[in-house]
C-alpha cells in the first residue's frame, strides 16, 4: 500500500518491527512538551510493512483536525489518503492480519478532543488491529458485547509476562475493568492455559476467593502471543490477616473434590515459566516423590549435578520421603486430595478494596495434601508466617501423625525451594534462602 517502498521482515520477528518503529521515532522533531514516537503498520501474515508514521510527521491541525498528529494517526492518514477513505473506514482495505507496532502505548486521551489513537486502534467497525505494547487481544469476543474500551494501562509486575488493566464502558454506560496477562511463544500459551484452568478450578470451588477468570487464548494477528483474561479487582497494598485468610483457604481445601479421586491435575500448570508434575497418582507419597524428582531434574539441567547432590538425593528419595509421607497413608490413614493454589506466597494474595476480604491470584493448581500449601510459607522472606499456619490449624486438624507435621512442612519447602532455584539460576539470595 502507498507509493513508499517499505521493507519486509521475517514473520513473527517482533524485534525487527519494533526496531523499524524506533527508526521512525528518530525522525520526529523534538519538543519540550512532546515525545518522539514511531509507529509501523504491518501485515503480520506476510511480514510486509504497509505504512509508517512518526509524531508530527504531518503538521498540526492537519486538514482542519485540531491538535498534533500522533505517530499511529500518521500511519492511518497515509492509508486513508491513498484509498480516498476517511480514517475510520481504513479497515475496509487493511489486511486481515494487520498489526500495529508503536514505541509508546497509544494515547487514551486527547486534549484537542480528537478521537484517541487507542479508539482508532480498537474501535473501527471491524476487528481491531492487534498490537504489541498496548496488549489488547485482536478480537474482542471475550469482552462484553458492545463495550467501549476507554484505557489500557500497565498494571502489576510479572517476571514472565506483560500485565495490563483494561477499562471499558458497557453498552449501558457503566464502567467495568479487566486484567490481562500477555505471554509469548509455546511456553507462554501453556502458561496461560495452566493459569486459566487453575483460576477456574478455584472459582468453581470458592468464587469469592479469586477474580473471575474469563478466557485464555492466542492473538489473531500475532500467533506466538497469548493471553489470560480475568475480571479486575482493586486490592489494597497489604496482605490479608491470618484469621480471614485461613478461613477462606481452609474452605477451598475442604470443599474441593478431585475429579478422579487422585492427586494431580487435568492440565500441566506452571510455577513461573517451568512446568510442574501433575500426572494423576493414587498415592500422595508417589505423587510428591515424582514432583520432587521433576523439580530436582530442572535444577540439575541448569546447574549441573555433583557427587554430593547424588548422595543427598538418594537419601531424600529412599529415606526422607518414605519416613515423612508414608505414615500419612499407613495404618488405615488416608490423605484427601485437596485443591491447592500451588504458589501461595504473599505477593499472590491481596485484600479486596470493595469488601476487605482476602483474594488470591496467579495460581498454578493441582490436587495435593492440603499441608503442602504451607511449604511455600517456610522461607523467612515470606510474610505468611507461623501465625497463618496456626490460624489454619485452628480450623483444620493437623494430619496424623501430628508429630511429623514440622518435618513434612520442611520437606514440602524443599520442593518449592528446588523449583525456585531452577527458576532463578543466577539469584544467589533465592538459591540460599
Amino acid at each position: 500500500m502507498g507509493s513508499a517502498v517499505y521493507p519486509t521482515f521475517e514473520v513473527g520477528d517482533h524485534e525487527a518491527f519494533m526496531e523499524f518503529a524506533l527508526t521512525q521515532a528518530k525522525k520526529s522533531p523534538p519538543g519540550a512538551n512532546k515525545f518522539c514516537v514511531g509507529a509501523v503498520l504491518a501485515n503480520a501474515a506476510t511480514g510486509r510493512v504497509i505504512s509508517t508514521g512518526f509524531s508530527l510527521e504531518y503538521p498540526r491541525d492537519y486538514k482542519g483536525d485540531p491538535g498534533t498528529t500522533h505517530a499511529e494517526q500518521c500511519c492511518f492518514i497515509k492509508i486513508a489518503e491513498e484509498h480516498n477513505l476517511p480514517e475510520e473506514r481504513i479497515y475496509e482495505v487493511l489486511p486481515t492480519d494487520t498489526a500495529l507496532y508503536t514505541t509508546m502505548e497509544p494515547c487514551n486521551e486527547r486534549l484537542s478532543g480528537n478521537m484517541t489513537c487507542l479508539r482508532k486502534d480498537a474501535h473501527w467497525d471491524a476487528p481491531p488491529v492487534g498490537r504489541i505494547g498496548g496488549c489488547m487481544p485482536s478480537n474482542q469476543e471475550q469482552l462484553p458485547e458492545g463495550c467501549d474500551i476507554t484505557s489500557i494501562k500497565a498494571h502489576g509486575i510479572s517476571f514472565w509476562a506483560k500485565t495490563d488493566r483494561i477499562d471499558v464502558l458497557l453498552s449501558d454506560g457503566s464502567p467495568q475493568s479487566f486484567f490481562i496477562k500477555i505471554l509469548q511463544k509455546g511456553v507462554g500459551m501453556n502458561m496461560a492455559k495452566g493459569e486459566f484452568h487453575s483460576m477456574s478450578a478455584i472459582y468453581e470451588v470458592l468464587p469469592e476467593f479469586v477474580p473471575k477468570p474469563i478466557a485464555c487464548g492466542t492473538y489473531e494477528t500475532i500467533s506466538d502471543t497469548h493471553f489470560f483474561l480475568c475480571e479486575f479487582r482493586e486490592m489494597k497494598e497489604d496482605i490479608p490477616g491470618p484469621d480471614e485468610f485461613a478461613s477462606r483457604l481452609s474452605k477451598m481445601h475442604q470443599k474441593s473434590v478431585s475429579p478422579t479421586g487422585k492427586f494431580g491435575f487435568h492440565i500441566t500448570t506452571y510455577a513461573g515459566n517451568l512446568p510442574q508434575y501433575v500426572a494423576w497418582e493414587d498415592s500422595w507419597e508417589t505423587f510428591f516423590a515424582k514432583s520432587m524428582r521433576q523439580a530436582l531434574d530442572l535444577e540439575i539441567s541448569v546447574k549441573g549435578n555433583s557427587n554430593e547432590l547424588k548422595v543427598l538425593s538418594q537419601a531424600l528419595f529412599e529415606k526422607v520421603i518414605p519416613r515423612l509421607l508414608r505414615p500419612l497413608e499407613s495404618e488405615g490413614r488416608t490423605v484427601k486430595p485437596s485443591l491447592i493454589h500451588g504458589d501461595l506466597w504473599y505477593a499472590n494474595a491481596g485484600i479486596d478494596v470493595e469488601n476487605d476480604q482476602p483474594l488470591v491470584f496467579d495460581a498454578c493448581c493441582f490436587f495435593a495434601h492440603n499441608e503442602y500449601e504451607f511449604g511455600q510459607w517456610r522461607p523467612a522472606c515470606n510474610r505468611f508466617g507461623d501465625e497463618y499456619v496456626a490460624a489454619y490449624n485452628k480450623l483444620v486438624q493437623i494430619s496424623a501423625p501430628e508429630e511429623d507435621f514440622e518435618g513434612r512442612l520442611d520437606l514440602y519447602r524443599l520442593r518449592f525451594d528446588t523449583h525456585v532455584s531452577a527458576l532463578f539460576v543466577d539469584n544467589k539470595a533465592l538459591r540460599t534462602q
